[in-house]
């Protein structure tokens, strides 16, 4: 049966006709001045402009339609088509790939119009529009048709492959079971929520507590989906790497079944790469020469029948054929059927995979972690130019190139404009932003940009800083808050965005169905809001598959608001004293700040005590795992004190007896600042209660997250400990869940509940 394929003129170009070497990129053309640059030059012409085209060729049996929109073209006997380029230096001669365009375009003419030739040109133009330089050639029909069929024949090749691929991995798929023996209590009908949202494309918003063994639950739908052509990919989105291996420990699971998809692990550059140095060819000999042998390295891996490409697997075959792991595992994220990546990957402009959520709506995006969504989206949507952040980054690239050049005065042009605002201690909330800081941060990243090749990762560095500042600008409206920062000489000022669910939803609009999920997704409907969803997706919820009386939980009635900390330090201490005398094991105290941590920790007596571990500020990852052996390889009891929200509040794993309690002091209330409450007032705008959308629910999502240490497994058990009186209040103890049976017993009454349950 003859096969039948689309590709449009830009992706078959970037599959056939590309640069032999890695170079450093940039996305400031295309997202600030590639396309004023192209309506300008347009503008010129008498002829028409955007012109849709489109033609089918048929190549070793198979059907290809090639389409696209050239720039310029201009009728005739021998008609002209234009492709036009956004340029900053003087071009010595058109770009390889940039002519291919022109050829395809050209080619498509010359067979749609039946003419003899064409006469194509490459022109390129300055951000006005004005054309700096231009190539021109007159190509007969016969050469057109030959080149594009050059630039075809390696894309059917690999598009009769992928076809051959799919039809194996459906066929799989359809047949592939439930990857364990039988459904845990509610994943049936999870798994039936998850495939309904996608055959609807609709969004779906679940609330599944540990235990639900969510992954399997939530990937075997989707699967199930992929093999009956209900989508395209999968692609799962967490906030840490480490939650990725419970998806990747169901996939392994479906594979032992019978799947046959391909799945990728996309992760961050500076883990993978083995030098991280510029991506350059004159500084990494992996850059040269890396789209040569990547080919030979993806047929490898494929021919190897490894079908989980974890990060061991893209490194391996990365360093057999002396190629950039990173780069390698963007090429493979294009052939996957299932993609695991971060948050950011999906919702970050600037780290966004474009090639997937700009070009494409065909796939199904499943969130874990979706709670850390909105604070993430947040913070990459926002902008901050900090005087003193600009001033080190002046001073270092002064040392290396001098003061006069065009990267040091536009630096110091725009730090004297920042130190010049006007904005008493502290931070204030402004009513706009200042005039000319925006102009004056286009001319540092037009002159970072011009300077990259040579100065790399400082330049990099600076262009990371004004993008986002920029991009926020463009975007400035009432859902975004202008914060000015002062420290004696120095500003910093914020464009912040208050309402990231806007973007969150336009993202995955249209998508083959969105999938939110966590273990503290709660309420789902205030959730729902704040992830972008609409009143036609659904909500979903799943109780504790675990025993009730398994988790006992205390609350005492102690205020520990900041006013209150100096005298409650002691009360504080004495729970966690009464909790290890009768109910002694491993046990995690977790507090609102380091200040009031260690004003607690002055009380304790540590004579009466287990081991104390204590969490420092910005541990380094081996700290990290020395603390968690701590509690893993204990074979006498520890006590550690933590920060809510932290390092060791959630994500972290210690089943059975390697923690039996888990005390949370306070409520998670977020410090009081002017971000928060710009947040507030924009959440009170559009949801009607600002207070409970950007200061209960996050606090309490930390509570829960940090409780939900403590039962893992079936067979755990443990004891809860809540210091708070706002605990008592029912506004807090609505959002505990269900299951929890809450009371102010004692720890001793809790410990002989416990064993009578074993």
């Amino acid at each position: 049966m003859e096969e039948m394929f689309r590709i449009s003129v830009r992706e078959l170009v970037a599959f056939s006709c590309f640069a032999p070497d890695i170079m450093p990129a940039t996305d400031a053309e295309a997202l600030l001045t590639g396309a004023q640059a192209h309506r300008a030059r347009q503008a010129e012409y008498e002829g028409q402009t955007e012109q849709t085209i489109r033609h089918v060729y048929e190549l070793n049996g198979a059907s290809v339609q090639v389409y696209g929109r050239m720039d310029a073209f201009v009728d005739g006997d021998i008609p002209f088509v234009e492709e036009i380029k956004l340029c900053r230096a003087m071009p010595t001669e058109a770009r390889i790939e940039h002519r291919a365009q022109a050829v395809c375009y050209a080619a498509m003419l010359a067979e749609e119009q039946e003419c003899p030739a064409v006469r194509i040109s490459i022109c390129y133009v300055n951000d006005e529009g004005i054309v700096q330089r231009s190539f021109e050639e007159e190509m007969t029909a016969e050469a057109l048709r030959a080149e594009i069929h050059a630039l075809l024949a390696p894309f059917v090749r690999f598009a009769i492959r992928e076809a051959e691929h799919r039809a194996a991995r459906d066929e799989s798929l359809r047949a592939l079971p439930f990857p364990f023996d039988s459904y845990r209590k509610g994943q049936r009908e999870l798994a039936a929520q998850v495939y309904t949202a996608i055959q609807r494309k609709k969004r779906l918003f679940a609330s599944l507590p540990t235990g639900t063994g969510k992954s399997a639950a939530v990937l075997y739908p989707a699967l199930k989906a992929l093999g009956n052509s209900l989508t395209e990919r999968v692609i799962y989105l967490t906030a840490r790497n480490t939650a990725r291996q419970s998806p990747l420990n169901a996939l392994r699971r479906m594979h032992e079944r019978g799947m046959q998809a391909r799945c990728c692990v996309l992760t961050a550059r500076e883990k993978l790469c083995p030098a991280p140095t510029r991506c350059h060819p004159d500084d990494c000999p992996r850059a040269k020469g890396h789209f040569l042998r990547q080919g030979e390295a993806i047929d490898a891996l494929l021919a190897s029948g490894i079908t989980v490409w974890d990060d061991g697997v893209i490194i391996a075959f990365a360093n057999r054929y002396e190629i950039c792991p990173f780069e390698f595992a963007l090429a493979l994220s294009e052939i996957a059927d299932v993609l695991l990546m971060d948050l950011n990957y999906a919702f970050d402009p600037f780290a966004q995979l474009k090639r997937l959520f700009q070009r494409q709506k065909n796939f199904t995006l499943l969130a874990d972690e979706a709670h850390h969504a909105v604070e993430r989206v947040r913070e990459s949507l926002s902008g901050v130019l900090d005087s003193h952040e600009l001033g080190r980054i002046r001073t270092e690239y002064g040392k290396g190139y001098g003061r006069k050049n065009g990267v040091y005065r536009s630096l110091t042009t725009l730090i004297h404009a920042l130190r010049a605002l006007e904005c008493p201690t502290g931070e204030t909330t402004l009513k706009e932003a200042p005039e000319g800081i925006a102009a004056k941060t286009q001319i540092v990243l037009d002159e970072a940009i011009a300077a990259l090749p040579a100065a790399g990762a400082g330049m990099q560095e600076l262009i990371r800083i004004c993008l986002p500042y920029l991009y926020a600008q463009e975007h400035l409206d009432e859902d975004y808050a202008v914060l000015l920062e002062k420290h004696g000489k120095e500003r910093a000022l914020t464009l912040y965005c208050l309402l990231p669910g806007r973007e969150i939803g336009r993202v995955t609009k249209g998508l083959r169905g969105s999938v939110f999920f966590s273990a503290t997704l709660n309420p789902l409907p205030a959730m729902k809001q704040l992830l972008g969803g609409s009143e036609d997706d659904a909500c979903f919820a799943l109780p504790s598959p675990f025993p009730p009386a398994r988790l006992q939980v205390i609350r005492r009635n102690i205020s520990t608001r900041y006013e209150k900390r100096e005298e409650s330090a002691a009360q504080i201490a004495d729970c966690i004293h009464e909790l290890l005398e009768h109910h002694p094991g491993n046990t995690l105290v977790f507090f609102p700040s380091y200040a009031y941590l260690n004003l607690v920790s002055g009380h304790l007596d540590t004579d009466r005590l287990p081991e104390l571990w204590v969490q420092k500020r910005d541990m380094e990852e081996t700290d990290r795992d020395a603390f968690l052996s701590a509690f893993e390889n204990a074979k006498l009891p520890r006590l550690g004190l933590c920060v809510l929200g932290g390092l060791f509040s959630e994500g972290i794993d210690l089943p059975g007896k390697q923690l039996v309690n888990v005390v949370v002091v306070g409520v998670g209330l977020p410090v009081p600042s002017a971000k928060l409450n710009a947040v507030r007032a924009c959440y009170q705008r559009h949801f009607g209660d600002g207070f409970a959308y950007a200061c209960r629910i996050p606090g309490m999502q930390k509570v829960l997250q940090a409780a939900g240490r403590v039962i893992r497994s079936e067979t755990d058990s443990g004891i809860v400990m809540l210091l708070d009186d706002r605990y008592q209040q029912w506004e807090y103890a609505a959002m505990l869940p269900q299951e929890w049976s809450v009371s102010g017993k004692s720890v001793a009454c809790a410990a002989a509940r416990l064993e009578e349950c074993k």
